[in-house]
């Protein structure tokens, strides 16, 4: 294709150059014009380039709309399966998806992989604030970069003829380039309503490169590619009587009555000598290899503006997969927000009705149903969740771990108002069901979870623990813990526990770390829950005669 200063990659990779093909190396050369007396392109296309060199490297056509050019400060942090299964991830993926695999690919990549660089987060959310005030055009940009994935390109085999392959070649890449003249028209009308560096990087970039002259010289070189005026190709002897230095020229210009009008196209030929045999003619030969390095070249070239669009709709997938799921949490009346991010360092987390997603996707008439929490623990280390059975203490353990994950995406999440500092990861250790091929116990296999967490995590990471350690008695229970729990809090690990262990919560509430907070599920006087949490020290019950009450109105039992 034609060179351009933003093209996708080298000469020979990215388009045709003008000028002669050296098929041996995919090189094009200026030719020398003797009768002008200097160096000069052959007429017709190649009086079209440029002076520089074609074989310089242009300069990428370069975007990312999930993240800032140059390397981030802090890598970031996968989640594991554990955390995924624990959370019900999977649930708001599907949401997100909403049948469509492509962006529920995009969202099993993004939402678990953790940013830990505060700038990445907001360079992020400043592209989604852009979709959330535009998604007709995200949505534009979307299904015209799934069109271009979705182009079939032929396989050729090796029995085919050149002038076959070249053709094959021809047709996908045709259709590329009718593509990326939409994309460059769709982001022309649009760019001007975007804030984002992100959007403004893609649709600036389209529009440098994309240029009315530059899309122009493609289709002419394209159409020339068609060879329908004859090739025109040279050779020099080599030692012992070989061709060597096989190079195609520019195509050879239409016949002058053509030009006028006057005449209709004839197609080229040779007649080859009687004697040789099918196949190994030598100038079909020659032919042959001219034309099979373009093929390859156009080949190639196509391949590479196919990546740009695949890559293009991945990372538009996951903006999709957000515009859906806002889309269907405000419907149903659920507050969302772009949380502030505080980097890594001080612990913060302040929250007014934090939710958990899942549970409102879940839930009919969300808006009156699920609660939300008002939290407020800048400063906290260890959050230990004691209360009333049925309380809402795992529901507001998940939301906390949806709220970071989907901050630490570049995501809104479920709250009038969130903010929180960054973490080195989310991590999850919720009790387990029994082990069914019977090779451990409960706690066993409780502790070997732990051991693998405790090799896993990083400082300044985010621990999320539900019931653990409740497969034993409280005082066996209460000596792990008090170990185990003062030495991730003293490494940087941040922690939130729901425990019905009675005698460990009192006895981390006698200790009155200012690190801590104590958070009760609310119950009322007649057993009713709110499914609110407050600040509260640890009670001596979890209030199960409320729930037997319950399942046995009648006292029975």
């Amino acid at each position: 294709m034609p060179t351009s200063p933003h093209g996708w990659g080298t000469a020979h990779e990215a388009h045709l150059p003008w000028g002669r093909l050296h098929p041996e190396s995919t090189r094009w050369q200026q030719v020398p014009d003797r009768r002008a007396g200097h160096d000069r392109r052959r007429r017709g296309l190649g009086r079209r380039v440029r002076s520089r060199c074609p074989m310089r490297r242009p300069r990428m056509m370069r975007f990312d709309l999930l993240a800032p050019a140059g390397p981030a400060a802090t890598a970031p942090v996968a989640a594991a399966a554990e955390t995924a299964a624990d959370l019900g991830l999977d649930a708001l993926y599907q949401a997100m998806a909403e049948q469509d695999p492509v962006v529920l690919e995009a969202v099993r990549a993004v939402l678990p992989l953790s940013l830990t660089d505060a700038a990445v987060i907001r360079y992020r959310q400043q592209v989604l604030a852009d979709c959330l005030a535009h998604p007709d055009a995200i949505r534009e940009l979307y299904e015209i970069a799934c069109r271009a994935t979705g182009i079939r390109r032929y396989t050729v085999g090796r029995s085919r003829r050149s002038n076959g392959m070249l053709r094959l070649a021809l047709q996908p890449m045709t259709e590329l380039i009718a593509t990326l003249r939409t994309l460059r028209e769709a982001c022309d009308r649009h760019r001007a309503r975007f804030d984002s560096a992100g959007l403004n990087e893609l649709t600036g970039s389209l529009a440098a490169v994309l240029t009315d002259d530059y899309l122009h010289r493609v289709d002419t070189q394209l159409a020339a590619l068609e060879f329908d005026h004859g090739l025109r190709f040279g050779a020099t002897l080599g030692p012992g009587g070989t061709l060597t230095g096989l190079t195609l020229y520019d195509p050879p210009p239409p016949p002058a009555r053509r030009r006028l009008g006057f005449d209709r196209a004839r197609p080229q030929s040779f007649t080859a000598p009687e004697t040789a045999e099918p196949g190994t003619d030598p100038l079909t030969q020659l032919k042959d290899r001219a034309l099979t390095t373009v093929a390859a070249t156009v080949s190639h070239a196509a391949d590479r503006i196919q990546d740009f669009f695949t890559r293009l709709r991945d990372q538009l997938a996951f903006y999709i997969g957000c515009l859906t799921l806002h889309r269907r949490l405000t419907a149903a009346g659920v507050p969302v927000c772009l949380p502030v991010v505080h980097p890594a360092g001080a612990p913060r987390l302040n929250c007014t009705g934090l939710r958990e997603p899942g549970l409102c996707l879940s839930t009919p008439d969300p808006a009156n149903t699920v609660t939300g929490n008002d939290i407020d623990a800048d400063g906290r280390s260890f959050l230990i969740v004691t209360g009333a059975n049925n309380g809402g203490k795992s529901t507001f353990l998940r939301s906390v771990g949806y709220a970071q994950l989907m901050m630490q995406a570049g995501m809104f999440v479920t709250a009038d108002h969130f903010e929180a500092d960054v973490r080195a990861g989310v991590f999850t250790h919720f009790a387990a069901g029994e082990d069914r091929a019977l090779t451990h116990g409960k706690l066993a296999e409780e502790l070997a979870r732990m051991s693998h967490l405790v090799d896993t995590l990083h400082p300044n990471s985010l621990l999320l623990c539900n019931e653990s350690f409740a497969a034993t008695g409280d005082r066996d229970a209460t000596t792990i813990a008090t170990d185990l729990f003062a030495a991730l809090t003293t490494a940087g690990v941040k922690i939130v526990l729901v425990t019905h262990l009675t005698a460990y919560a009192h006895a981390r509430h006698t200790l009155a770390d200012p690190g801590d907070l104590f958070l009760r599920a609310a119950r009322a006087t007649d057993g009713h829950r709110s499914h609110r949490l407050t600040p509260g020290a640890p009670e001596p019950t979890a209030h199960a005669t409320d729930l037997l009450r319950t399942v046995f109105p009648d006292g029975r039992g």
